[in-house]
């Protein structure tokens, strides 16, 4: 049995793509109501994604902002930022998988 990285191991690039995964189909299924109440976290978690993401070189520019897609459009906000860093995570960087990771646990920890 393999140690569960949200709990401190290092997380490698499947499981950060599985709950890439899980957190977007979770967005995607909340009821309207249930996601606008979920908003605020979503935007937590895109803000450390786009942080991530300029670390590992993902040209966002440092004026731009996450935006407010509203209750329907944040699974879409969530998948889009997450495959932008996946794309840019360089073989073997143990730490932008773990910081991504760590941000969609936690997300998916506070969903409704």
């Amino acid at each position: 049995m393999t140690a569960d990285p949200s709990v401190g191991e290092i997380a490698d690039r499947w499981e950060v793509e599985r709950e890439l995964r899980r957190v977007v189909d979770r967005l995607g299924a909340l009821p309207l109501a249930r996601a606008a109440a979920a908003a605020g976290d979503v935007q937590v978690c895109a803000r450390r994604l786009v942080t991530v993401g300029r670390r590992l070189g993902v040209p966002i520019p440092t004026d731009a902002q996450v935006p407010d897609l509203g209750p329907s459009g944040l699974a879409a906000l969530i998948a889009v930022l997450g495959r932008d860093c996946l794309d840019a995570v360089p073989q073997g960087d143990a730490h932008g998988l773990q910081d991504m990771h760590a941000a969609l646990v936690e997300l998916r920890r506070t969903l409704p």
